[in-house]
């Protein structure tokens, strides 16, 4: 079957590899499209994040949706022929963390496109049964692929613990961070404010129910949004940005006592922090890693309309094409917002 490997850093190519054959509890899933997520471009453009680092050729992608065509013995049957939405990440199930029912944090984690394990950006993968997950027919294969960014978003605004009414500051209006201010608004945001370094990411924010949604080259964060609430700051703060600078930001621009969720990956291995700050307010900081049993909630908002997410979908290409939708994501051409690698080849910029 055809898939794409990486083998340096902006060296995508295109190659044949053997077809999987799913073990007993796998599903076999033809890849219908494949999103190019902001962390797949640390490893594209880097082959790393932080000391995580690419040493031998492999498959990237792990946004993505396909059609099982097949399982294993010990899978359930039910789910041949059915569209899914994939859970990129399959952890042990069998470690304290699994056991705890914190598997997100597992630390034998299989986690597609990463060091070591091929990902999706190829016609056909096999992975563990449980982790695909049935999506209506009412949402297209750009809808589907969109359930893993949106349940990262889902997992920030639950840890964020929002109560309604509250203000928010969401830092970095990419994918994610516009999918978690529609998930903010939703969960009762009474004032949303959002950052990001393109004007075309700020208009996007104003669609996606960002109240004060502004440039941070043209305008300064910290300042910005300590005038607009009188000095006060905001209730939380969602660092959703590929930036170390954001993160120092989060900290800055919300009240004593406040609540930062950090979800944004600024692929250093240390990132500086203002700690006194921090300390001062008796700040309540939470990192956010991927998400977990957000699924079918995800699934459930995308369905019933309450989220938005097929807008996001700007561009798609085949996949002899995946290294041209890279770089266009890397190099924020053409009002990029999200980029697929799809099954069926559809026009290269997808009409609103």
């Amino acid at each position: 079957m055809k898939a794409v490997k990486w083998y340096a850093p902006r060296d995508l190519r295109l190659v044949d590899v053997d077809k999987p054959v799913p073990k007993p509890h796998e599903a076999l899933v033809r890849v219908e499209s494949v999103g190019v997520c902001g962390s797949d471009l640390h490893y594209y453009e880097q082959g790393c994040i932080a000391n995580t680092r690419i040493t031998e050729p492999l498959i990237p992608g792990h946004e993505y949706a396909g059609t099982v065509m097949d399982v294993g013995t010990e899978a359930d049957r039910s789910l041949v022929g059915k569209r899914v939405a994939v859970e990129p990440g399959i952890p042990c199930l069998e470690c304290e963390w699994c056991r705890r029912g914190q598997y997100n944090v597992c630390l034998n984690m299989f986690f597609p496109g990463g060091p070591g394990c091929d990902g999706a950006l190829c016609e056909y993968t096999a992975l563990h049964a449980a982790f695909c997950f049935p999506v209506p027919d009412s949402l297209t294969w750009a809808d589907a692929v969109m359930i893993e960014p949106l349940a990262v978003a889902v997992h920030a605004v639950e840890l964020a613990n929002l109560e309604p009414g509250e203000t928010v500051a969401v830092l970095g209006l990419g994918p994610i961070g516009l999918l978690t201010a529609q998930v903010a608004k939703f969960g009762g945001a009474g004032y949303l404010f959002g950052t990001d370094l393109h004007d075309y990411r700020v208009d996007a924010g104003t669609r996606s129910g960002v109240d004060y949604a502004f440039n941070a080259t043209k305008m300064d964060t910290v300042d910005t949004i300590l005038r607009e609430t009188d000095g006060r700051g905001v209730d939380v703060a969602l660092d959703m940005a590929r930036s170390s600078e954001t993160l120092s930001h989060a900290f800055k621009v919300v009240h004593p006592a406040g609540r930062c969720v950090l979800a944004g990956i600024s692929g250093q291995e240390y990132d500086q922090i203002p700690v006194t700050v921090a300390r001062r307010k008796e700040l309540n900081v939470q990192w956010c890693r991927r998400f977990k049993y957000n699924y079918p909630t995800a699934i459930s908002l995308v369905e019933s309309g309450k989220i938005e997410v097929r807008s996001l979908v700007t561009h798609s290409f085949p996949l002899e094409r995946a290294g041209e939708a890279f770089e266009l994501v890397s190099n924020f051409e053409d009002n990029v917002v999200k980029a697929t690698i799809d099954r069926n080849t559809r026009p290269s910029r997808v009409s609103a």
